[in-house]
C-alpha cells in the first residue's frame, strides 16, 4: 500500500500481525514508525509491551522470542525492527516465524531496500502487509507541501510553495524543518495570511541576500552581468557550485521542453509540463523568446562539459560558472564561443 492508504490503515487500528515498511524516503518511512508507536498501543503500555531492535545487531531469537510473548495490560504488543536488511536468518527462525505469527503480536520490519530475492523477503511480502514510502515525483511535491503545512496551520502562497519546492527539492525532512521554522515565525508574527516568497526566502535561506531563483531569472534574460554579479553572491553565502549547476540546467531543460511543446502546437500543455507560479510563468515564456533552440542544446551541451570540470578539475567552480555563462550571455553572438569544456580552459585569457 502506498504512504496516503498506510496512514488510513493505521488509523483505522485493525493491525495484522506483520508489517513490511520499505522506500527510499526516510522522512516518510519514520512517519510509518511514530504512526504505530502511537497507533498500536496506548503510550502507558510501552513499557511493557514494546519491543525495537536493530537488524545489525539482533538475533532472531531475540525477536522471536518476544513475539511469542503474550501482551502485558494490553490487547497486542508492538515490535519495530529497524534495519531489517542486516537480519541474519541463515536457521530459518524468522522464517519460520512468520508462516505462524502469534496473533497477539504487531511485529513490524523496516529494510529501506531488501533484496526480494531472499527467501526471507520474498516470503514477508507474501505474508505481510507491505506499505511502500517511495521519495515523491517532482510533480506530486508541491499538494505534499502544501497537505504538510495545513498540519501545521501554516498558509503558503503558491509562489511561496513553489520556492521550497525549487530551493529543497525532494528533500522531505528538510522541507518539514523549514516549514517548522515558518510555523514559528507566523506565531511570534501573530499573522495568519498566507506567507509570501519574500518571508520564505527570507527564512529559509537563512538570511541569504540573494537566492539561486534570482540568478536563474537573470540567466533567463541572458542578463550577463547581473548573472556573474549574483553568482558571486550566491557562491560567497555558501551555495554549492554543483547545485548551482543543476539550477541552471534545470532552467535550459525546461526551455527546451518548452519549445518542442509549441513546436507541435500544444502551447496549452505548456503549464501542466512546467509547473511553476503564474507570475513566474509569465516571465518564463518571455524569456523564451530571447533562446533560440540552438542556443538552448548549446547551453546543455555547455553545462554537461562544465558538470565533469566542477567534479574533476582543479580549477575553482566559481570560474567554471563564470565561463558558462560568459559563453552564454555576455558573449552568445560571437565566434569566440567555446564549443566545449573538454580541454581545461586553456582559452580563459578573454575573460
Amino acid at each position: 500500500m502506498t504512504f496516503q492508504e498506510a496512514i488510513k490503515h493505521l488509523d483505522a487500528q485493525q493491525f495484522a500481525p506483520l508489517y513490511l515498511i520499505t522506500g527510499d524516503e526516510p522522512y516518510l518511512m519514520d512517519q510509518l514508525r511514530q504512526g504505530f508507536l502511537t497507533k498500536t498501543l496506548d503510550p502507558k503500555a510501552h513499557g511493557f509491551n514494546l519491543n525495537q531492535f536493530r537488524g545489525e545487531e539482533t538475533h532472531p531469537e531475540q525477536i522471536i522470542s518476544v513475539a511469542n510473548t503474550f501482551p502485558i495490560l494490553s490487547p497486542r504488543r508492538l515490535i519495530l525492527v529497524q534495519n531489517a536488511s542486516q537480519l541474519k536468518d541463515d536457521q530459518g527462525l524468522l522464517l519460520n516465524y512468520i508462516s505462524h505469527p502469534s496473533e497477539t503480536t504487531v511485529l513490524v520490519f523496516i529494510a529501506e531496500k531488501p533484496d526480494m530475492r531472499k527467501k526471507f523477503f520474498s516470503t514477508l511480502k507474501k505474508k505481510s502487509t507491505v506499505m511502500h514510502c517511495p521519495r515523491p515525483r517532482e510533480r506530486e511535491l508541491p499538494q505534499w507541501i502544501r497537505q504538510e503545512a495545513g498540519r501545521l496551520n501554516l498558509s503558503l502562497s503558491e509562489e511561496a510553495v513553489w520556492f521550497l519546492k525549487e530551493h529543497l527539492g525532494a528533500n522531505l525532512l528538510g522541507i518539514r524543518k523549514e516549514l517548522e521554522k515558518l510555523a514559528l515565525y507566523q506565531a511570534d508574527e501573530g499573522k495568519q495570511q498566507a506567507i509570501s516568497t519574500e518571508v520564505v526566502q527570507m527564512i529559509v535561506s537563512h538570511g541569504r541576500s540573494h537566492s539561486i531563483f534570482e540568478l536563474t531569472q537573470a540567466i533567463g534574460n541572458r542578463n550577463g552581468p547581473e548573472a556573474i554579479s549574483l553568482l558571486a553572491a550566491i557562491l560567497a553565502e555558501g551555495a554549492h557550485p554543483l547545485f548551482v549547476l543543476t539550477m541552471m540546467t534545470r532552467l535550459w531543460r525546461q526551455m527546451a521542453v518548452a519549445k518542442r511543446l509549441i513546436a507541435l502546437g500544444e502551447s496549452s500543455q505548456l503549464a501542466k509540463k512546467i509547473p511553476m507560479p503564474p507570475s513566474v510563468f509569465q516571465s518564463f515564456l518571455q524569456q523564451l523568446k530571447k533562446w533560440p533552440d540552438e542556443d538552448i542544446q548549446q547551453a546543455l551541451e555547455l553545462a554537461l562539459s562544465a558538470d565533469s570540470q566542477l567534479k574533476g578539475s582543479p580549477l575553482p567552480g566559481k570560474l567554471i560558472l563564470e565561463a558558462l555563462i560568459f559563453d552564454l550571455c555576455l558573449n552568445p553572438n560571437t565566434n569566440s564561443k567555446r564549443r566545449t569544456y573538454s580541454t581545461p580552459f586553456l582559452s580563459l585569457g578573454h575573460l
